[in-house]
């Protein structure tokens, strides 16, 4: 019933995020208005709308960067309200001055435009009622709210985002594995296997990017460590999975080497095969790290060893030189895939 409740909400446009930029809006307002009367409280609402994003390390990010720029916005425009008088050349000068030294001090450029708006603002209206140090404050109470909604109402957690992008590449890897029986039975032209292995470099990109995601979604959340471990895992996971589609990329290049040999290797199906349930077993273990996961994958590596070893002497019988070398390469590449499913973590890649 709760589920179908968020649902109905969600498609009406009320997520999550957008009730905590309201919330921490209503109380940023009430907050200015109770520290600080007859000043100008819209401003604390605004600095927490722009303040406010998916993660805590995000949210605290931009308050630096709006507090940063005001600051500097304002200095510059008090300092030249000093001497100038506000018309269109000077509020030109005002913002190429607030500009030139946010470029000079080599600032992030949302803190180059908040210095801008800043400038210009605080001398459009000058300082009158303390206008100043009305903007500093309001601006730090909102980006304060912000940042504490973020941290109290479940801030976005996407590990297991991070999780399947990992499992998912694992399984990918594993497929590819499958289609190659295909090129050597000629079946398939290496060529076409080839572009299905590169394939996963777009996989691996979107499961780093969710990682790295998962990782600055749990900065600065409290009582956030067993996910950050987590989130830890599933990077050195990434790391492996790199390895065994580099791998995958060297066995496809192989068959296209053997096919442009006009060699037949049958014998490399049933290793292929093998390799295959491997790499399954180990996107299994992702998400599951179980002892009866691990026992799984163990058996599966120590099944395929068994396997490879007879294939590459059924592959190997009477072969020239050239053929030897060939199948060598694949069978090599083959066995530091074995390797890398069992490797234990952070130790050093085969």
């Amino acid at each position: 019933m709760m589920r179908d409740a968020f649902l109905w909400l969600r498609k009406l446009g009320l997520d999550l995020q957008s009730v905590k930029t309201a919330l921490a809006c209503g109380l940023s307002w009430v907050l200015a208005e109770a520290v600080m009367p007859h000043s100008y409280p819209y401003f604390a609402p605004i600095a927490a709308i722009l303040t406010l994003q998916v993660t805590v390390a995000d949210s605290i990010q931009k308050g630096l960067y709006r507090i940063v720029g005001i600051v500097v916005g304002i200095g510059i425009s008090l300092l030249a309200g000093q001497w100038l008088s506000v018309n269109a050349w000077t509020v030109a000068l005002v913002v190429l001055a607030g500009l030139s030294v946010s470029n000079a001090m080599r600032f992030n450029a949302q803190i180059g435009a908040q210095i801008g708006v800043s400038a210009l603002l605080v001398l459009a209206f000058g300082n009158a009622n303390g206008y100043a140090a009305y903007r500093i404050l309001e601006t730090l109470l909102g980006s304060g709210v912000a940042v504490a909604v973020n941290l109290a109402l479940v801030p976005r957690d996407t590990t297991r985002e991070a999780l399947n992008a990992a499992s998912g590449l694992g399984k990918r890897i594993a497929a590819v594995l499958r289609e190659y029986d295909e090129a050597v039975r000629g079946k398939r032209r290496p060529m076409q296997v080839l572009e299905e292995a590169r394939g996963l470099l777009l996989l691996i990109q979107r499961g780093n990017e969710a990682t790295a995601l998962a990782r600055q979604s749990l900065k600065f959340v409290p009582l956030g460590r067993m996910r950050r471990e987590r989130v830890e895992r599933v990077s050195a996971v990434m790391e492996r999975l790199e390895h065994l589609s580099v791998q995958a990329r060297g066995i496809a290049r192989s068959l296209i080497e053997l096919d442009e040999a006009g060699l037949q290797v049958p014998g490399l199906v049933p290793a292929l095969a093998a390799a295959a349930d491997c790499v399954d077993r180990f996107a299994d273990t992702v998400a599951d790290p179980s002892p009866e996961a691990q026992d799984k994958l163990r058996e599966a590596t120590e099944r395929a060893r068994s396997v490879q070893l007879e294939s590459l002497g059924q592959s190997m019988a009477g072969a020239d030189p050239e053929r030897l070398k060939l199948i060598g390469s694949v069978y090599a590449d083959l066995g530091r895939m074995l390797t890398e499913v069992v490797r234990k973590e952070g130790s050093g890649s085969a």
